[in-house]
């Protein structure tokens, strides 16, 4: 859109940019980005609806909920049929981009503020027309240039401009490691239903580490998934908001803490903190950390998992949980199962990241949901969960993915989430090396979940080089799709 009066004509109504009013808007809009942008854009402001004619289909890096059909590809992030979408209140199902759309062609339109999210909604009629409900106090940035990257970028660089975030230029050299996380080990391990939640032990660590030693792989984090605390109740739910260590499993955890150190790798721990169970620790503490059950659960019974309450001391909960394992010698937190409503999880995020900042602004706090409004309480984005399962578009997948993390949250750190995928019936050798090949030269750092000598020494071997590959290389972790200032 190149001028003020076009715009006008098409929304049938007047606009203000940021405040600015007048003749000047135009002008204003262009140049925002010290004329580092390529695009002419529009920041548009307490309009009821714009109408804007797109192509479909419509790519919507927010919307990562997937049908079991859909399920292990990227084709849920592109929507040909009707929809009616708030991107502040969809659930952040798997991993959950930025407010924004783009078009076939390239047109994109994004939100820019948190304010008045009720009611800021992306409306598509199915064919040819996209609908935008732009509330009082919400603003609408609109690019139909055509250069979509370039787009994303210019409103990125303006979101980072209105959000305070700053990219991240330097980080403790760890944050940059391999890193080497338990979970698909523990699936692989497993013989029956559920089995991987509890096979996680002081031993499991050390044959883990010794093996990576072994291969002369490089040394780097080293992360303990889902199944190193207790279930109070016997059920694995009960584990989410019970994060104290299982005894039996793990007699002195910090001796586990400490052995890790010692073999030259630096403690990471995986925390669900954002889901909560009645039978929990924390729960049976303070109730009122007890919020809503979980989208699509119709039972709704009393036991039934639930989401962490928004408006609780969440900052006490954490800080108390994080460094309680600080003091054991962790440094780096993986933080899953944030699936709920994006903007009750923004609030979360927010409580997470500052009492682990408080408590050591080294401490690397890794998360899944790569949205521009989450960015400034995020070190580092992973691309989250990848099926190699040939019933799928997983090739889209990882691409899909990697992008929503790359674009979604500039100037953070991107995890390029387990070599060989989620599906431990699936991995083949042709299949870890072709994900393999695809994560080369990507920006980010490796994450090795599944010991690769269980599929081929050729996968170990390729592994190896990859890794070392990346040790010597620049190490480039932090996304840089924005427009330098």
């Amino acid at each position: 859109m190149s001028n003020r009066r076009d715009f006008i004509k098409k929304a049938g109504m007047g606009f203000a940019l940021a405040g600015i009013s007048g003749s000047s808007i135009a002008q204003v809009a262009g140049t925002v980005l010290n004329n580092e942008s390529t695009t002419d854009f529009n920041v548009v402001n307490g309009i009821e609806t714009v109408e804007l004619k797109v192509t479909k289909p419509l790519f919507c890096p927010y919307y990562s909920i997937s049908t079991p059909a859909e399920k292990g590809g990227g084709a849920h992030y592109y929507r040909n049929d009707a929809f009616k979408h708030n991107p502040f209140t969809v659930p952040a199902s798997g991993m959950s981009g930025s407010p924004i759309i783009m078009d076939a062609k390239g047109k994109f339109v994004g939100f820019m503020t948190t304010y008045a999210y009720e009611n800021s909604i992306f409306s598509f009629d199915g064919a040819d027309t996209l609908t935008i409900t732009v509330p009082r106090g919400q603003e609408l940035f609109i690019d139909e240039s055509g250069i979509g990257d370039d787009a994303w970028k210019a409103y990125n660089s303006e979101m980072m401009r209105r959000l305070d975030i700053k990219p991240m230029t330097e980080h403790p050299k760890f944050w940059a490691d391999v890193e080497y996380c338990t979970w698909v080990e523990q699936k692989f391990l497993s013989t029956k239903k559920l089995e991987h939640f509890n096979l996680l032990t002081h031993d499991f660590i050390a044959n883990y580490l010794d093996k990576i030693i072994e291969f002369g792989y490089p040394k780097g984090k080293m992360t303990l998934d889902h199944g190193w605390g207790t279930f109070p109740d016997g059920t694995i739910n009960s584990g989410f908001g019970s994060w104290v260590p299982d005894p039996n499993k793990f007699p002195d955890f910090r001796k586990t803490m400490d052995m890790i150190t010692e073999k030259g790798f630096t403690p990471g721990l995986w925390i669900g903190f954002p889901k909560i169970h009645a039978a929990s620790t924390i729960a049976k503490k303070n109730p009122n950390m007890l919020g809503s059950w979980e989208v699509n659960n119709d039972s709704c019974k009393q036991d039934d998992i639930r989401w962490l309450n928004p408006k609780a001391d969440i900052f006490e909960y954490a800080s108390e949980t994080i460094d309680r394992f600080y003091k054991m010698g962790v440094m780096k937190f993986k933080i899953d199962m944030s699936y709920n409503t994006k903007s009750d999880m923004l609030h979360i995020h927010k409580e997470l990241y500052k009492a682990a900042k408080c408590i050591d602004e080294n401490i690397e706090m890794e998360f899944h949901v790569p949205d521009i409004f989450f960015t400034k309480f995020t070190d580092v984005t992973r691309t989250n969960d990848v099926w190699l399962n040939d019933k799928f578009d997983w090739q889209a997948r990882v691409k899909t993915h990697y992008n929503v993390s790359l674009k979604s949250a500039p100037g953070r750190g991107i995890n390029l989430d387990h070599i060989g995928g989620n599906d431990t019936g699936a991995i083949t050798e042709a299949k870890y090396l072709q994900h393999l090949e695809m994560y080369k030269s990507k920006i980010g750092y490796p994450c090795v979940s599944l010991l690769s000598h269980h599929i081929s020494q050729k996968c170990v071997d390729e592994t190896g080089d990859y890794l070392w590959d990346y040790e010597r290389g620049s190490k480039k972790i932090i996304s840089d799709f924005h427009n330098e200032k």
